[in-house]
């Protein structure tokens, strides 16, 4: 083959890596590991048990229990982040089969339930009656913080009228 072909097809391979490598940048580059998940910073009490305060909170009903309200350590729950800035995207995993996933600036929040077969929804955060709160805060740069408690959707079909709570902390940075 003559030199000029195969330095022609060098050039295409190192061409095509990086637009490879743009593409990904451009989407946000590859997902990392959060640098820390703690309780939420809000100090919020997202349920109706005092006791909650200082705990990461995830789940829905009214107890305590694997299939209802949990309380994770931070070393049990994962977070995945991509992007930074605008284009921070964070998806949680925690015990029990819970999964969040939050987009940056957006208070709404899609979550489901693996074990439970509860499907991901779409769950808006915002407080119609109290503007000033915000359950979604994402005023830190590449930090995400939630403080919620909003209505179990309907098609988790819900025995009782109840919550979803949700409070944690990811550090993106």
């Amino acid at each position: 083959m003559p030199l000029t072909y195969l330095r022609c097809r060098a050039v295409l391979a190192t061409v095509a890596a990086a637009c490879g490598l743009a593409a990904v940048t451009a989407c946000g580059g590859a997902p990392r590991d959060a640098a820390a998940v703690s309780t939420s910073f809000s100090g919020a009490i997202v349920t109706p048990d005092s006791t909650d305060l200082g705990s990461i909170v995830i789940g829905w009903g009214q107890e305590h229990a694997a299939t209802a309200i949990t309380t994770p350590r931070p070393e049990d729950v994962t977070a995945r982040c991509t992007g930074r800035g605008e284009d921070l995207a964070v998806d949680i995993t925690a015990p029990h089969g819970w999964t969040i996933r939050a987009g940056h600036g957006s208070p709404i929040l899609t979550v489901e339930n693996t074990e439970q077969s509860l499907v991901g929804v779409d769950i808006d955060t915002t407080d119609q009656f109290v503007d000033v709160v915000r359950p979604v805060d994402w005023s830190e740069a590449d930090q995400l913080d939630i403080a919620a408690a909003v209505a179990v959707p309907a098609q988790w079909n819900p025995t009782e009228e109840t919550r979803v709570y949700l409070s944690i902390h990811v550090d993106c940075r």
